[in-house]
């Protein structure tokens, strides 16, 4: 195989660290976030408003998603495993692989907006903590459910109008990982390039409401000293961690798609290690780091 590719007339995962990546990441993703996600379900814990537990609920659904992309992609690298070359069109327009396109865009557009969500819904409570929880429950609510609207909309029209088309009518074209590849589509590179710009206007207002955050709660505690203050400041920092660990999942993806756009060339190979390795990454560890940094510094929130 080329060491520069992802895939190889073999297999559909060319690499072994490729290969073992998919399974781990998509073990931990899976256990992780059905974990969080029962937790909310089955807690009797009525310090957590209902709105913060609907909001991580929906983060770890989308993260879900994310391991039955990576299941897809790993059983199909076993099922193909010596001999993809002769079976590559089988696969790349096999239902298994539409389904695989439209869970990974989903998941992580999704987790993006989620992490949009959550800095908006913890700044407002900051600077408005008298608020009513009934009516913050229900324009989140509200807000998710649009959310997934728009985004299943968004991801799943250019993936059904790929169904039996060949490669260059297809959103993921030839990407045997089934990730959004086509950029020689007008329609399809038209799509991709904003299905980036979504996420980085998604990332700049996050960006914008932590530190709007980060100021409230720094203006509040120099003007009144109590325990609920140091928890606003924890919360912060806590925050600050998960949103960087988040950016650091999705770099790799930002640095190919502005390299892509200046050089005006897709470096497919390339992308695929990025997808592969970095963002899933983020699905696989966003249970943990919310469990580790306390899911009770949001309780009362």
């Amino acid at each position: 195989p080329d060491l520069d590719s992802a895939s190889s007339c073999e297999n559909i995962l060319a690499h072994t660290s490729l290969q073992l990546a998919v399974w781990i990441m998509g073990i931990a993703a899976f256990i992780g976030n059905i974990l969080v996600i029962v937790m909310h379900r089955t807690s009797n814990d009525q310090k957590m408003t209902k709105a913060t537990e609907l909001v991580f609920s929906n983060l770890a659904l989308s993260d879900f998603l994310m391991s039955l992309y990576l299941f897809i992609i790993g059983v199909a690298d076993l099922m193909y495993r010596d001999r993809y070359a002769q079976y590559a069109e089988e696969w790349l327009s096999s239902p298994a692989c539409f389904i695989a396109s439209f869970l990974i865009c989903t998941s992580s557009l999704m987790s993006v907006i989620m992490m949009l969500f959550i800095s908006i819904d913890r700044y407002t409570i900051t600077a408005n903590p008298f608020a009513s929880s009934d009516g913050r429950y229900k324009r989140t609510k509200i807000a998710l459910i649009l959310g997934w609207l728009l985004t299943c909309t968004f991801v799943g029209v250019p993936t059904i109008m790929g169904i039996n088309q060949i490669g260059d009518r297809r959103l993921h074209e030839f990407s045997s990982i089934c990730s959004p590849s086509n950029l020689n589509n007008p329609f399809y590179a038209g799509w991709t390039f904003s299905f980036v710009i979504i996420q980085l206007i998604c990332w700049i207002i996050t960006l914008i409401a932590y530190v709007m955050l980060v100021i409230s709660v720094s203006k509040t505690q120099r003007s009144v000293r109590s325990s609920a203050q140091s928890r606003n400041s924890a919360i912060a920092i806590r925050l600050s961690l998960i949103l960087i660990t988040d950016l650091i999942a999705w770099l790799p993806i930002y640095i190919v798609s502005a390299i892509t756009i200046i050089q005006g060339r897709l470096n497919v190979f390339t992308l695929q290690f990025a997808i592969i390795l970095a963002i899933p990454l983020n699905s696989a560890i966003n249970p943990y780091i919310y469990t580790a940094t306390g899911t009770a510094c949001f309780n009362r929130l």
